[in-house]
């Protein structure tokens, strides 16, 4: 009959069933793909942009249906910072790691999963604000705002709708930001702590370097095992009384730490002891173990900078106080009219003691060079760098960005980073250097026991036989009769003065070195420090 069923009456009654049933068919089938989650409502996203009507309005109803686990695991992120997903099928994924990488590594995204309608930016910032709430709530024990002030007072719209959702994580973003920042300075003084690191760590407190290197270069006369940790720790203690560094902040001076680099070395010598920085949660979980190593590197090379100049200038001091003795004891001998018994030995000793106060004068302007262009230049304008891009409102990871950017930039200038820097350009200078200043002391020694020798002999012949082991040792040595060699040795001021001598020109001939590689380099930073050291041109003239 007319009104009989047909199979295509059938067919058309069906038809909108059927569209639903293919629909769910695709999305039942990524979830068999074991795909569930943002890749199940990405692909049922793409069918809300579809051209049918019906198939644009089914969808929708599927996709709020389906999206409702995936919004509570959301609407629980985004106000509390927790992620409770047993199955997985949120974007962001909760991971173990070291205590010390709470916040770079407990959490990441998995890009996999998420769902087309979140776009890139807002994905950030989701798991931006999420983390930040974690961080809060365990690290920074702030549980009570993010319970009575974060961002669930802010949800007040359907976040299942896109633009209501885009609305309240905006919203969401910049307060929680603003907290965690706020918290990080005030309670936790986070930029307190940068500025110790680099007024300390980075020598840029002059009173504080030069009194740790008097009072360390004491101590670092005894012999190099009977240093330990605790002779350290009294020598930043008294380093610390003896400057202003007294008056800082008592948790800034906590962290200040002076150790050996190695603690089961043998040989601990200048070379072994560093200054550190140890940081307390939470700021140890946001600023990276990476960053804190470069700033000890730096550290590192900047004390054995500080000691070399330090050393230099106790050497400086000795040579003018030898200097002014000799001009009296000249003058007082012109008086009397009597001549110096010492006077054939006394000529190469004199000459080599001349040419040492001018090359220590010159070494003393080296260093003083590289260490103000390292102090002002380097350290200083990328610290001016840094407080400028953290002026405004930025969060915790554009803060660390600029933080790590300012921390490289002084790397890869004194370490060397991925090129050459001053560590390894200076560490033949440095070795010269330190020998220049262990053969000028001998020569002085030398120059003391020669004048010792002469007034004995001329004096008071009762005294002989109260002759000093070294004057003994040096009497042996000059005959040749020392462990009975039988050959006549050296002369001792013949030797020491041939030491400086070679020493000084060691010294010329890596800094003319230093002086091609920095003349090459385009930034004019280096090539003024070049015109500095070389100021007069007595580098360029002998080359």
């Amino acid at each position: 009959s007319q009104l009989g069923v047909t199979l295509r009456r059938m067919y058309c009654w069906t038809t909108e069933a059927r569209q639903k049933l293919r629909l769910m068919a695709t999305a039942i089938a990524k979830v068999q793909e074991g795909s569930g989650g943002g890749t199940v409502l990405s692909t049922i996203s793409t069918l809300v942009d579809d051209g049918d009507p019906f198939i644009q309005s089914f969808a929708k109803r599927l996709l709020k249906t389906a999206s409702a686990p995936f919004n509570h695991i959301l609407v629980s992120w985004v106000t509390d910072g927790e992620l409770v997903d047993p199955y997985k099928e949120f974007f962001i994924r909760e991971r173990e790691s070291r205590r010390d990488m709470f916040w770079s590594e407990k959490y990441t995204v998995a890009s996999d999963m998420i769902p087309v309608h979140i776009s890139g930016d807002m994905t950030r910032k989701i798991f931006q604000i999420g983390r930040s709430l974690n961080f809060l709530r365990v690290a920074c024990d702030d549980a009570q705002w993010v319970a009575e002030g974060g961002p669930r007072t802010q949800l007040t719209g359907d976040i299942s709708d896109t633009s209501d959702l885009e609305a309240f994580v905006y919203r969401s973003s910049s307060m929680v930001n603003e907290r965690l920042m706020s918290v990080l300075r005030d309670k936790f003084d986070l930029m307190g702590h940068i500025e110790a690191i680099r007024r300390y760590l980075l020598f840029e407190q002059g009173d504080f370097a030069l009194a740790l290197m008097e009072v360390l270069e004491n101590q670092m006369d005894r012999s190099g095992r009977s240093v330990m940790a605790h002779d350290l720790s009294a020598v930043l203690s008294s380093a610390t009384r003896s400057s202003n560094a007294q008056h800082e902040n008592p948790d800034r001076l906590s962290a200040i730490v002076l150790t050996f680099q190695e603690e089961g070395t043998k040989n601990r010598g200048w070379n072994e002891v560093t200054l550190t920085y140890n940081l307390s949660a939470p700021l140890s979980y946001v600023i990276p173990r990476s960053t804190m190593r470069q700033y000890f590197e730096v550290s590192h090379f900047l004390l054995r900078l500080r000691r070399i100049e330090h050393s230099l200038h106790t050497i400086w001091r000795h040579q003018m106080t030898e200097s002014r003795a000799y001009l009296r004891s000249e003058e007082l001998q012109r008086r009397k009219g009597t001549a110096r018994d010492g006077d054939k030995q006394a000529d190469p000793l004199r000459q080599a003691m001349r040419q040492s106060s001018i090359a220590c004068s010159e070494m003393i302007q080296f260093f003083h060079q590289v260490q103000r262009y390292i102090a002002l230049n380097v350290i200083e304008g990328a610290w001016g760098e840094f407080i400028e891009s953290t002026k405004e409102e930025i969060d915790i990871d554009s803060w660390n960005d600029a933080h790590s950017k300012y921390v490289d930039v002084i790397h890869e200038v004194v370490c060397g980073g991925s090129g050459p820097g001053f560590q390894r350009n200076l560490s033949g200078i440095f070795e010269t250097t330190l020998r220049f200043i262990s053969a000028v002391k001998e020569l002085y020694n030398e120059q003391a026991l020669s004048a010792r020798r002469a007034t004995s002999g001329a004096g008071a012949p009762a005294k002989e036989n109260r002759e000093s082991l070294s004057e003994r040792l040096m009497r042996l040595r000059t005959s040749g009769n020392l462990f009975g060699s039988g050959q006549a040795a050296a002369d001792p001021a013949t030797e020491h003065a041939s030491q400086v001598r070679s020493t000084i020109l060691r010294f010329k001939e890596q800094v003319k070195d230093i002086m091609r590689v920095l003349s090459h380099n385009t930034t004019s930073d280096l090539q003024f420090l070049v015109v500095t050291i070389d100021f007069n041109g007595t580098y360029t003239a002998s080359a």
